[in-house]
């Protein structure tokens, strides 16, 4: 199992480069568009949307790395007044239904690939596919997460 999880590390460590290569890309294409709009006078079609779709590759991708790093959001008075074993089975069930959330977006983000092959971008022409396939895939790695967190929780003493 230790493999396993050390294997999704590696996994999530090329997910990071592909979150700072999508933010790198956001900043040159925003600044581009600055630029060509207040310089040129010309407004670049394809700008807004190749951000739009390069910030949702971000977010949809960083979930799971927020799951594994405990960067979510969570009420910390409820924490400190439970006891140890307390907050334990808070975690592990808020855990579930998380999990029980994620599985629901993921099926549903699967007719969202298919439905996706027959439409295209409407700026830069691509299958919205290509684009509906890293919301599949954030929330296929943040159930991978989930579940390995609740195995981390369980494993505690």
């Amino acid at each position: 199992m230790d493999n396993i999880i050390e294997k999704f590390r590696k996994i999530q460590n090329i997910i990071s480069s592909i979150i700072g290569v999508a933010l790198i890309g956001i900043m040159c294409v925003v600044f581009m568009q600055t630029l060509t709009r207040h310089v040129i006078f010309y407004s670049l079609p394809w700008s807004e949307e190749l951000s739009r779709y390069l910030f949702v590759i971000m977010i949809m991708l960083g979930i799971n790395i927020a799951v594994s790093k405990d960067m979510m959001v969570r009420i910390d008075m409820i924490d400190n007044v439970l006891s140890e074993k307390g907050k334990r089975a808070f975690e592990i069930g808020g855990n579930i239904i998380a999990l029980l959330i994620a599985t629901i977006f993921f099926y549903s983000s699967i007719d969202l690939v298919s439905n996706g092959l027959v439409q295209k971008s409407s700026a830069m022409q691509i299958s919205m596919s290509t684009i509906y396939i890293f919301v599949s895939l954030g929330f296929f790695f943040t159930m991978l997460s989930i579940v390995f967190k609740i195995i981390e929780i369980v494993k505690e003493k």
